[in-house]
């Protein structure tokens, strides 16, 4: 429904960023169009990513989603900039490159379900699903639902505020943001692993080992974002340079991955914190904090850019602060609630029992 909503109405979407250029106009609906037809495949790859890490395997997404990631890096300069005999298709080979590395993604993942002999993992469209299970997985998943929701369209209005100042600092955001992205990434890998073995663990009434788990991955998570901010802070101009060649885009670029630079040790706590929460069925937590900081953006942004104040960079410091606040509330939430004995829901785990019988 989405991929055929983002088809039909791509030409509102974009008329939403008031970009004058009407070459990019083209370009934008060009890329929406291809993206809205391989939509299908970017639901079903993190549903499978999440059932195949909920039964314990973490090395087949892993895999399988690298795969995706590499294929996609490699046909990004072959379908953009017509390298091997491939023409040069520029913005429709930028989406045909991501949409048929979800495909791979898919396809990979099928062959993985038809190797295992598991019964969980067969589909059958003619039984009955559970009710209640169908309530929990609800209760449960809402909130991320609303909260990613929610993150699209503020990352859509945000996205207006950059256009407003012209092509360079769209390009600086679009590439700015796959290259920080490497971080987050790694960081939601961590987190979907934390949250695996906390449930698991939490069922088990093992909290113990989800002390120990909550440890491990939140040192690895803290490595992890001070690695990323050592060579974005440091290394920005000469990493940006990769991707683009022109001395205003390079300059902006390097700004861009400074600033940004400063919050990836905290991006990657809240992302890992929400880990631990999300596996004690708490997903409202990480959910609720989320939202609101990430709502502060759009007014933030829009004072923030001010010519009068710090301009394009408002917006990226705008979202850095909203970062690091996150990150400092996710841990004192965690605190607090270890401390008030708050943070297991004892009622709740024999609820899930009672659940897991229907």
């Amino acid at each position: 429904l989405y991929g055929i909503f983002i088809i039909i109405c791509n030409k509102s979407l974009i008329g939403f960023f008031s970009i004058a250029d009407d070459t990019i106009v083209d370009m934008a609906q060009t890329y929406l169009i291809v993206m809205g037809i391989g939509m299908i495949f970017m639901f079903i790859n993190p549903m499978l990513t999440s059932i195949f890490t909920g039964i314990g395997d973490s090395k087949t997404p892993f895999v399988t989603n690298t795969i995706g990631l590499v294929l996609n890096i490699v046909l990004d300069p072959i379908l953009i900039f017509g390298i091997a005999g491939f023409p040069a298709l520029g913005v429709l080979g930028a989406a045909l490159a991501t949409v048929l590395a979800q495909v791979v993604v898919t396809i990979c993942f099928i062959f993985a379900i038809l190797r295992r002999k598991e019964e969980y993992l067969k589909l059958n469209i003619l039984s009955r699903p559970c009710l209640e299970d169908m309530k929990t997985l609800t209760t449960i998943g809402f909130p991320v639902a609303i909260q990613n929701g929610l993150f699209t369209i503020i990352g859509i209005v945000i996205g207006r505020i950059v256009a407003s100042w012209g092509p360079i600092p769209i390009a600086v955001q679009k590439v700015g943001s796959q290259i920080e992205s490497i971080s987050w990434m790694t960081a939601s890998g961590l987190s979907t692993a934390l949250s695996t073995f906390v449930g698991q663990n939490y069922g088990a009434k093992k909290y113990d080992r989800i002390q120990d788990g909550l440890k491990v991955t939140m040192l690895l998570a803290i490595f992890i974002g001070t690695l990323a901010t050592f060579l974005l802070v440091a290394f920005g101009e000469e990493i940006f340079a990769i991707f683009i060649p022109e001395e205003e885009s390079i300059a902006q670029g390097a700004d861009y991955l400074r600033i940004l630079g400063y919050s990836q040790i905290f991006m990657c706590i809240e992302i890992t914190s929400a880990g631990l929460f999300n596996g004690l069925g708490k997903t409202y937590i990480p959910s609720t904090v989320h939202t609101i900081l990430t709502s502060l953006r759009i007014p933030l942004a829009y004072w923030a850019s001010q010519p009068q104040y710090l301009g394009i960079d408002g917006i990226w410091w705008v979202i850095t602060l909203t970062t690091v606040a996150k990150g400092i509330i996710m841990v004192v939430l965690y605190i607090y609630l270890k401390q008030k004995d708050k943070l297991y829901d004892y009622s709740e785990i024999q609820e899930t029992e009672r659940v897991a019988e229907c």
